[in-house]
């Protein structure tokens, strides 16, 4: 955990708006040392997906000050709706791919009361151009989206819309064929994702 909150207070030595994910990966008991150990030193826009269950986000999200965001008990549920219901997150991070589309994602974000990120699944940039206009058809968003993820890509099917001063222009992505090709992915990875 010390190697965390050191990297954590680097990172908001240079940026001050600091997220951290689990991924599920924490107990109740370590996420909430956890958030307390990361805000001990300035604070965090949110926590996400601390822990697995719904009743683990919400045993968290009654322990600490940080504002908890759910992911994989959304994108991951028979229900996405349920953790949201349950009152176990703060935020809901949508994304378009697991979620059906960018229909299935806005007609879940319509249901949802509290704010809503959309984010990348590590998508392409045929993935986070569906992410841009899903974004732009939300009536608001009080979070900057976490679709800037195209340069973590060696290679791609299209070229990854840009970021400029923190924002991505919205514009028509159109994969490449012989790319698109070369780099599809085995069938068993997309269980990965649902």
């Amino acid at each position: 955990l010390a190697d965390d909150v050191a990297r954590v207070n680097a990172v908001r030595a240079a940026i001050p708006t600091v997220r951290v994910d689990a991924n599920g990966g924490w107990s109740v008991d370590e996420a909430v040392a956890a958030a307390c150990a990361l805000t001990a030193d300035g604070p965090l826009e949110y926590l996400e997906q601390p822990c697995r269950t719904v009743p683990e986000l919400a045993e968290v999200r009654r322990r600490v000050d940080v504002p908890v965001a759910a992911d994989e008990s959304i994108r991951k549920a028979a229900d996405p709706l349920h953790v949201v219901r349950s009152g176990a997150a703060d935020i809901a991070v949508l994304k378009v791919a697991p979620l059906g589309g960018v229909q299935a994602m806005l007609d879940i974000a319509a249901q949802i009361d509290i704010p809503v990120v959309v984010s990348s699944a590590l998508d392409s940039a045929v993935g986070i151009g569906a992410g841009l206009v899903a974004a732009g058809c939300l009536p608001r968003l009080d979070h900057a989206c976490g679709l800037g993820t195209g340069s973590l890509f060696v290679d791609d099917v299209a070229a990854p819309p840009t970021p400029v001063d923190g924002y991505l222009p919205a514009a028509t992505v159109t994969a490449d064929p012989a790319r698109l090709a070369a780099l599809a992915a085995p069938p068993d990875r997309r269980q990965w994702w649902i």
